[in-house]
């Protein structure tokens, strides 16, 4: 961004027609889409993530087994990134729910040439194309509608590498979302300390966890939850 203002008020100096890409309302379009995704899409996976551990206790027991095993509310350290890299099944669980619940279903893109879809079809150069990354994270992967974070951790089934092209959630190839390692990283803190500093229960009910789009999704009943203290002081970074 500070390159584009910079390169933008040369021109204005030398009196040539600005950048590409710079007037107000695209400037003002970009901005939007990182705040959109920074926070919409982040909070759908917390509440995501909240309800998968509430609604697995063998995977929440699993969580705050490791995590306790690097780190303690009660020892007022940061969890660094080095303990953060150590919680390897914290993170497959943060990848299963962002590939079970992917926060945005609908990634458009515009045809920049005509794209032989199928035997039959060819998508013409410009048309506008809404691939579902929702319907592909249930393609390829077995049991695809089973929130299974092993898929994701055990070295036998590798599914992260065998299944790579469905994990669509935050895109693929020289588009694919900057902020995907910060998400997950993200992800995997708030799961640290939530199991740590905090009990939960929720009252479930017939379709609660039926997603509803906000644009992104989020579980029906906004996954509220009870919460009761589980250290003895919360921690204070």
């Amino acid at each position: 961004m500070q390159d584009t203002v910079r390169e933008t008020d040369e021109a204005a100096t030398a009196g040539r027609p600005p950048p590409a890409h710079t007037d107000d309302e695209e400037l003002g379009g970009f901005l939007f889409d990182f705040l959109f995704a920074a926070q919409d899409a982040s909070t759908s996976s917390l509440c995501w993530a909240v309800s998968a551990l509430e609604s697995h206790p063998a995977v929440l027991a699993r969580v705050r087994a490791e995590v306790a095993a690097v780190w303690s509310p009660d020892s007022r350290e940061p969890i660094t990134a080095e303990k953060i890299h150590g919680m390897r099944y914290t993170q497959a669980v943060a990848r299963e729910v962002v590939r079970h619940r992917p926060p945005a279903t609908l990634v458009p893109h515009i045809a920049g040439e005509p794209f032989q879809l199928t035997d039959w079809y060819t998508v013409p150069k410009g048309a506008i194309v809404f691939p579902s990354v929702y319907e592909s994270s249930f393609q390829g992967f077995p049991a695809p509608h089973a929130f299974d974070p092993d898929r994701f951790f055990s070295h036998a089934r590798r599914e992260d590498v065998a299944f790579k092209r469905n994990f669509l959630a935050f895109g693929a190839g020289a588009h694919q979302c900057v902020g995907q390692r910060y998400a997950l990283n993200h992800l995997v803190l708030f799961l640290a300390l939530f199991v740590s500093v905090a009990d939960f229960r929720r009252d479930t009910t017939d379709g609660c966890d039926d997603p509803v789009y906000m644009p992104t999704i989020v579980p029906r009943d906004g996954c509220s939850v009870y919460l009761n203290q589980r250290c003895a002081s919360f921690p204070s970074f």
